[in-house]
């Protein structure tokens, strides 16, 4: 893929010199063929060859599609990923190429749609929680090291208790409807 070199009006031209450049990726170098070819299709600041900092990427129709920060070339940082009205539909955090921390994914109407946590080497820790696209709580668990543990609690659309499964060890032990 090709890359054009384009200095955004505040970049500091020290820092070009230093190899910190604003790179910015038209449709036609997207490889993309669905893509308008001299709409931007990604943006962001390379250092030394590699992207580091935040990156931009856009739908084919303009709207915002990814923020993704870098690091040494690999996605290390926060993120937030957008569908193509431009809604926010999912966002966190990346090291090592894992999800790790808090993770929010969110119904289109903007309602959250789920709370998953993560320890520092990508596994589902702690307490997980999934909700309907009326924002009421519709699952939640309790994971240790990516397995059930304790109970696993189903809630109607309107909060009322419909399914409660015990775990032990990520073992079903009783399932109570």
């Amino acid at each position: 893929m090709g890359w054009s070199l384009i200095l955004a009006p505040h970049s500091d031209p020290a820092a070009v010199v230093s190899g910190e450049k604003h790179v910015v990726v038209l449709g036609k170098e997207s490889g993309r063929t669905d893509y308008p070819a001299e709409a931007v299709y990604e943006e962001g600041p390379v250092i030394d060859g590699e992207r580091n900092g935040l990156w931009k990427r856009f739908h084919n129709n303009g709207l915002l599609r990814s923020e993704i920060h870098y690091s040494g070339g690999v996605p290390f940082g926060d993120y937030r990923l957008y569908d193509i009205q431009g809604r926010l539909y999912e966002e966190g955090r990346w090291e090592y190429g894992m999800n790790v921390g808090k993770l929010l994914r969110y119904w289109p109407n903007g309602a959250l749609q789920q709370q998953l946590a993560f320890d520092s080497q990508g596994v589902a820790q702690g307490q997980q929680r999934h909700y309907h696209d009326n924002g009421q709580l519709e699952m939640v668990v309790e994971l240790e090291d990516g397995e059930e543990s304790g109970d696993l609690i189903r809630l109607d659309r309107e909060g009322r208790v419909s399914q409660r499964t015990t775990f032990r060890n990520g073992q079903l032990v009783q399932r109570d409807s």
